[in-house]
């Protein structure tokens, strides 16, 4: 005998099944949906984050460090703190001994600027040279000495008459001047006339090197001028010698 009660017992144990199942599918999708919307959000905002990051950054951070290849470190040239210049050398062939005062003979003096300690040639390039006509070596040498070597140690005054020294006797080419920097590895040259105003007699070409008028040195070369008008009767013109 069919039992209708039983029958409407299983068709709502059924209909609870299926709506369990139905909310438990819903409350699932639920949760999926959440997490789908939170993790586009946490994506977002670490996107942001990142890119404010690299806009705040010179250059991107990486925990392997970059290795470029370079080579050698030049080693620093070292500079003298002192040069200790030596006698300026002159050779035999460096100057002429026998010149005259007609204003239109070219000659020629060098020097080499050694270091005191080898006597080899200085390297530098902040040394100056000053070449000029004495006919008094001894008043030359003690104005130089005078007042603890004033005059070398102010290598800003060169440009003025040097004790003992004759005037105007040098007229310098436009290829070398009275005052000018010592060469460096050579010899410096001067190319000079003599003035006519310069009278026939015994003189002497002194030469000095100033290294920033803290080390000095000089040497001198007698020479005999002779007069533009006799070449052959100097003595007649009388000798300025000391």
């Amino acid at each position: 005998m069919y039992n209708f009660n039983t029958q409407q017992k299983n068709k709502q144990r059924a209909s609870t099944r299926s709506r369990s199942g139905t909310i438990t599918f819903y409350t699932l999708l639920c949760f999926a949906l959440a997490g789908l919307i939170a993790g586009f959000a946490i994506g977002g905002f670490a996107g942001h984050l990142s890119r404010g990051l690299t806009a705040n950054a010179g250059a991107p951070i990486s925990s392997i460090p970059t290795l470029t290849g370079h080579g050698p470190n030049p080693s620093a040239t070292a500079t003298p703190e002192n040069i200790f210049l030596g006698l300026p050398t002159v050779a035999a062939g460096d100057y002429t001994s026998s010149e005259k005062a007609d204003g239109t003979t070219s000659y020629q003096f060098s020097a080499q600027i050694v270091n005191k300690a080898d006597t080899t040639p200085i390297t530098v390039t902040d040394t100056v040279c000053r070449l000029w006509l004495t006919d008094d070596s001894q008043g030359t040498a003690s104005g130089l000495m005078d007042n603890n070597y004033a005059i070398p140690r102010n290598p800003g005054s060169f440009n003025q008459p040097f004790p003992s020294e004759v005037n105007s006797a040098l007229s310098f080419t436009s290829a070398s001047q009275q005052t000018q920097p010592c060469t460096a590895n050579g010899k410096t040259k001067w190319s000079y006339t003599l003035s006519t105003a310069v009278p026939a007699g015994n003189y002497y070409l002194v030469v000095l090197a100033d290294w920033k008028g803290i080390h000095y040195n000089w040497y001198m070369v007698a020479i005999t001028v002779h007069n533009h008008n006799n070449d052959n009767n100097d003595n007649n013109n009388g000798n300025n010698g000391n």
